[in-house]
C-alpha cells in the first residue's frame, strides 16, 4: 500500500470512493463528481489517497482509501472526509492517511485540527480518540434533521 497526495488526475477515483462511502441521511451527494474534487483542490484542500498494489481490490483502479484535510483559517484545519474500503479496514490504512494529513498540516503551520463525526459512529469516534483527538463539542441536528455531530480537536 502507498499513501500519497492526490493530484488532479486522481479526482475521479477520489470522488468515486467518497460516493461509495457517503450516506444519504448525512451528505446526499447528488451532483458530487470529479469536478467538485478538482475545485476543492484549488482552495486549500488536500486529498491523500491510499493505493493498493492489488488492483482487483476495488471497482475503481487501486484507490482503497482517502482523506481530505482543509485549511479553514490562519492556523486551523479540519479533517473533512476520511474513508477506507471495507476489505482494507483495521489494517492501519486510516491511521496512515491521518498521519500523512497531519504531517502536511504541521508543515503548513497549522496549530489545531478538528474533525467531526456522526454521534452514533462509534468506530469513527474511537478512531479519532485513539489518534489523540479530544471531544470538544456536541451539535444537535447539525447538518441534517435527526443527525447529531460530535466535534474532536487536536493541537499539532
Amino acid at each position: 500500500m502507498e499513501i500519497r497526495l492526490a493530484e488532479e488526475k486522481d479526482a475521479k477515483a477520489v470522488a468515486d470512493i467518497i460516493k461509495r462511502h457517503s450516506q444519504d441521511d448525512y451528505m446526499g451527494y447528488v451532483t458530487f463528481d470529479h469536478r467538485y474534487i478538482i475545485e476543492k483542490m484549488k482552495k486549500n484542500n488536500f486529498y491523500f489517497v491510499a493505493e493498493s498494489k492489488d488492483v482487483q481490490s476495488t471497482s475503481n483502479a487501486s484507490v482503497i482509501g482517502c482523506i481530505r484535510a482543509s485549511i479553514v483559517d490562519l492556523d486551523l484545519a479540519e479533517i473533512r472526509t476520511m474513508c477506507v474500503d471495507e476489505p482494507h479496514r483495521r489494517k492501519g490504512v486510516a491511521s496512515r492517511l491521518l498521519e500523512e494529513a497531519l504531517e502536511l498540516l504541521k508543515e503548513k503551520k497549522m496549530r489545531k485540527v478538528v474533525a467531526r463525526s456522526k454521534a452514533d459512529a462509534k468506530e469513527a469516534m474511537a478512531f479519532f480518540e485513539k489518534n489523540g483527538f479530544v471531544k470538544e463539542g456536541f451539535f444537535k441536528e447539525h447538518y441534517r434533521k435527526g443527525i447529531d455531530i460530535v466535534q474532536f480537536g487536536k493541537f499539532i
